[in-house]
Formats: C-alpha cells, structure tokens, sequence
C-alpha cells in the first residue's frame, strides 16, 4: 500500500461513526481511532503502547441475569475467530458504558496470526436511556438529580409487577441499593459531591442491568431496581455485578477522583407478597449489608 492510500485509509477510519482499536499478539494497542477516543474518553497518547484490557478498559458482562461477572478478561473476546461481545466498558470519567464489542483476527499474508482488530459502539441500554429521557421527562416520571425514575414511578411499577405476578407467576426480585459512607462524603466534599456520585452509580446500575429492568430512586439515599424474569438463583450475580461496577467506577470532583461502594439488598417476590412486605424483606436485606461494612451484597428469600 503506497502512502496516498495510506492516507485515504486513515481518514475513512477517522471518519467512522464506530470506535476502532488494534490489539498485537502482547496484547498491547497500536492503534486507536478518534471515534475510540470520543466514546471513551481516553486519548491516543493515553493507550498506545499499553496492554489495553488490564490497564485502560476494565470490561465487565453486561446486561445478563445468566452469567457471573467477568472482569478485565482479554480472553472475552477470541484471537483466534470473530466473535462478539456485550460488555460495560469503565470511561475515563469513571463512567461506565454498555457496548457491544466485536473482534477480528488480524493475519499477514501468510495467514499467522499478527493482532486483532476490535471495534466497539453503545449498545441499546444507553439508546433506551435517551428515549426514557425524551418520552418521560416531561411528565415529571424522572429524578431530577439522576435521571432514574422517581418515587411515584418505580413504585407504580412495583405494583403493576406485583398483579403481573398475580396472574402469571413469573420470578422477578427487587433490589435496594445505598450509598456507602454518605455523610463522611458530605462532610467532607458537600451535597454537590453526593449528588455526583448518586448519578455515578445510577448510570452504572442501568449499565449492568437490562433494558426490560426498572431502577428508580426510593427514598432520599436509597434506590430500588425491579427485575423482571429474574429468579432466585440468579438475583445474587445479578447484583454482585453490579457492586462490582461500582466499586470500579469514579467520580472527577474538582482535580480529585472520589471512589465509593454500595450496599445491596435484594429478595425474590412471592406469591402472597404485597408492596410493604416485598420492600420490608429488600430492606432488612439492605440494613444487613450495611451491618457488615458496606460493598457487600444480602439476599434475603423469606
């Protein structure tokens, strides 16, 4: 290839609207594309020469009730074969953002193996979020500070999962969620500290959780997620998961980068079960965890 169509194939990979990397056989990136850098966050200078998945983008499994967390894995995605992936990558803002990721294999022209070409763009749950924003917002259906639904709206939605469950007795499990530590954190950065990092960990939540699932701010310092077609067997992963986005996750406050954690408490819907005493089992889940520390996960079945 002469340096013309060098040139030309530099410029149509700069124009993508999806984000490009290469990867070598060490694992180290020798390529990154301004769309990569848009959706990141991270500039050229910050991941050329670096091994990619262990130092830059922490991926973690995204969006399933099915699998366990599968953090900074390089073997997510195949050398070898095409292959695909759904993953949240963690943003140089401390953000995390669900992507779906695909995987070339890379050979010269004697077919061996030389690297891997990979190209990720946002996947749906960030495209849901942006139709709830336009479709809800002006009805008053979303917290003002975190942009998940409010107090009357996820509770609205408790019910109707509970006569949903009436009559079909699908497994769904409700999660709650707090903040760990809020008071020192208000003591010592301010409310509007604290309002960071609720938007921080709100938009890793909706980025671990599917887009059939519903988050929403319960109380002051406490959110509730409900899970649809999620059982028992399976809310533990669930909410592992996303302990784990959190605790990963950051937060830029004035030069400084403030990391928190969350206590989860979660319980499976029974038959029998009513909004008060669905909420009072997550909740004694929730004082559970918080009990042991904080960055813990509790299920309680009955």
């Amino acid at each position: 290839m002469n340096p013309g169509e060098q040139d030309v194939c530099r410029m149509v990979l700069e124009a993508l609207p999806v984000a490009v990397y290469l990867v070598n056989r060490e694992g180290k990136v020798t390529l990154w594309s301004a769309g990569a850098e848009k959706l990141t966050g991270y500039l050229r200078q910050d991941v050329l020469g670096r091994l990619c998945e262990i130092e830059i983008l922490e991926h973690e499994e995204a969006g399933s009730t099915a699998q366990p967390a599968t953090s900074t894995n390089p073997a997510l995605l195949s050398p070898n074969a095409p292959s695909r992936a759904r993953v949240s990558v963690r943003c140089k803002n401390g953000h995390y953002l669900a992507i779906r990721l695909q995987s070339v294999p890379l050979r010269d022209d004697k077919g061996r193996p030389i690297g891997t070409v990979r190209t990720f763009e946002p996947d749906s749950p960030s495209d849901f979020t942006n139709r709830r924003q336009d479709r809800l917002g002006p009805y008053g259906c979303l917290d003002p500070t975190t942009g998940v639904l409010n107090h009357s709206m996820i509770q609205a939605r408790l019910r109707e999962s509970l006569n949903l469950h009436a009559l079909y007795p699908v497994p769904f499990c409700v999660l709650c969620y707090e903040i760990d530590n809020l008071p020192n954190l208000i003591e010592r950065f301010g409310q509007a500290a604290v309002d960071a990092a609720l938007r921080v960990v709100a938009s890793a939540f909706e980025n671990g959780l599917r887009p059939t699932d519903f988050l929403g701010r319960w109380l002051e310092q406490e959110f509730l997620a409900i899970l649809p077609e999620c059982g028992e067997n399976d809310v533990m992963k669930v909410a592992e998961r996303l302990r784990k986005l959190v605790e990963r996750a950051s937060i830029s406050w004035w030069g400084d980068t403030l990391h928190t954690t969350v206590s989860i408490g979660a319980t499976v819907a029974h038959d029998s079960d009513t909004v008060s005493t669905l909420l009072a089992r997550a909740e004694n889940a929730l004082r559970q965890s918080s009990k042991m520390g904080g960055n813990h996960v509790v299920v309680i079945s009955a």
